[in-house]
């Protein structure tokens, strides 16, 4: 008899890759904040359940060799696909099997990380619970355990939605059913009146979110047979049947009551005495549709208060950038920094000030926080001389700041530095992984885990940049590609004679090359 969720995986493969916020790194900040001892990111075991075609888990595996990786996936097809990618790179460090969640045994041995992302909300009880069974059972002392779910209230609405999809498109066969389910919303969306009519409102912000979403998306989120939202306070009751305690979430802005409005705060912290309930009314308040939870064992003592002396040992990274084109960094004058969500961070305390400019000098790269501390007090020298006290209370003053910006997503937490280079050498080497998808697509995976769409002219460099070739060699590679038109190149919408086509190719691949370490691609 045949399995249903390994048929439809096998003929609508889900798109396969990385998920930042489930990498081991994250995972091990958020528990060393809370009071935890994790296993060291370089050296550890991780275990995905249903990695797909191995998105996410082969960049750890290249990324982090000293450590070991097993994904398990009902999907043959995904499995072989990413067997292949596996062979294709060397990669010794990672197994992938075709292995049913409820055929996990102890066997596998234990894992200081158990990664799960978009599996708990479309499987069935037995399994949901299974999943949490390997949690309990194989997960280390000091292990965490990463599973995203979907959650009410916010699934009310997108709940309603999907049954009206799958009302519609189950009258027609499989490969169908994401076109007719397509059809569907445009149709509720030109038909359903906006205007003074909060459904119509509501209907079409879930229409717009959809209509975004790749065809994998929309057929496993939204056509499969199960998809069972919860509330947050029935997965952490869930969980605490395993004897699995609730650490956080993935995203740690989301856990603060302090980013609400203070009155709202406030009274959220007179009813909601705890962490859980304080994290189910947030969910009430947000409209939530989605959680990334984090688990431990529940005998793990977990330290709640966080102060600046826990950055001590991690490091900082921040894509802010100061508002003024000059900012005042060494005297009074309060400026601003804003990150790419549109955060903000507002100081007048210059070795804060001098902290962040360095930060956006370095991004994407990290600093030690006690190196950041230093350097930053080295430039303000001889301008912001300080006794002992003085340095005391800086110090303290810049934990505070940066503790309050990472909880708006303005700077980055780590325990290590992932491998790559900001500086572009006379043979530039990238990404193994990176250069291979490039050769497939526009969208490729940098060392940072992230998922980075390039444009066509990195996407023809990239595959080039092997270590091998000089900037010459690169330029005679592009001007091969070029004259064999796979590479168009244009200038005011014309094509160009060879001997300006070398030129514009010079000048792109001198632009180019920067972005491409600025993107985390290029390794030493």
């Amino acid at each position: 008899m045949s399995n249903p969720y390994q048929t439809s995986y096998d003929e609508v493969p889900y798109e396969s890759w990385p998920f930042p916020q489930t990498h081991p790194d994250r995972l091990a900040t958020l528990a060393t904040l809370f009071g935890m001892t994790p296993a060291p990111v370089a050296r550890c075991r991780v275990l995905e359940l249903g990695c797909a075609s191995g998105g996410n888990l082969i960049p750890m595996a290249q990324t982090l060799p000293e450590s070991h990786f097993v994904g398990i996936d009902l999907s043959a097809r995904q499995i072989a696909d990413g067997q292949a990618i596996q062979q294709t790179l060397g990669l010794t460090n990672i197994e992938l099997r075709q292995l049913s969640i409820t055929e996990v045994n102890p066997d596998l041995g234990e894992f200081d990380y158990i990664i799960s992302h978009g599996v708990y909300s479309w499987v069935p009880d037995a399994v949901q619970e299974q999943m949490l069974a390997i949690c309990e059972r194989q997960l280390a002392p000091d292990g965490v355990a990463y599973i995203s779910y979907n959650t009410y209230p916010g699934w009310r609405m997108r709940g309603m939605i999907r049954d009206m999809m799958q009302y519609h498109a189950h009258m027609f066969e499989p490969p169908q059913r994401v076109p007719q389910a397509r059809g569907l919303l445009d149709f509720l969306a030109q038909s359903v009146p906006t205007e003074n009519n909060p459904y119509g409102i509501l209907l079409k912000q879930e229409l717009e979110m959809l209509r975004r979403q790749p065809d994998s998306y929309l057929f496993h989120e939204h056509l499969e047979d199960v998809n069972e939202p919860l509330y947050f306070h029935q997965f952490v009751e869930r969980a605490a049947a395993h004897r699995l305690q609730y650490l956080g979430e993935a995203d740690f802005s989301i856990m603060l009551a302090s980013n609400f409005a203070p009155q709202v705060a406030e009274t959220l912290r007179r009813v909601a005495p705890d962490i859980i309930r304080m994290e189910q009314y947030m969910d009430f308040l947000r409209n939530r549709t989605f959680r990334q939870t984090l688990l431990v064992h529940a005998d793990r003592t977990l330290r709640r208060d966080l102060n600046y002396q826990h950055l001590n040992g991690l490091l900082v990274a921040s894509p802010a950038k100061p508002v003024t084109e000059l900012p005042d960094l060494t005297g009074p004058t309060q400026e601003r920094f804003q990150a790419p969500n549109g955060a903000m961070l507002h100081s007048a305390n210059p070795i804060t000030k001098t902290a962040m400019a360095l930060l956006a000098e370095c991004w994407p790269q990290a600093l030690p926080f006690t190196e950041l501390r230093a350097a930053a007090r080295g430039r303000l020298q001889p301008l912001h001389i300080q006794d002992a006290a003085g340095v005391a209370q800086d110090t303290q003053l810049l934990g505070m700041e940066l503790l309050q910006c990472y909880t708006v997503g303005i700077i980055e937490l780590r325990t290590g530095q992932p491998p790559f280079t900001l500086t572009v050498s006379d043979r530039p080497l990238a990404c193994p992984l990176a250069r291979w998808q490039a050769q497939r697509g526009p969208r490729v995976t940098n060392r940072r885990h992230e998922p980075t769409d390039l444009n066509e002219f990195s996407r023809y460099l990239l595959p080039l940049l092997d270590g091998e070739h000089d900037r010459d060699a690169l330029l005679q590679a592009l001007e091969q590609l070029a004259a064999n038109g796979v590479l168009v190149i244009e200038q005011h919408g014309k094509r160009v004679a060879p001997a300006e086509a070398r030129k514009l190719l010079a000048e792109a691949l001198d632009h180019a090359l920067p972005l491409l370490a600025r993107s985390a691609l290029l390794l030493d």
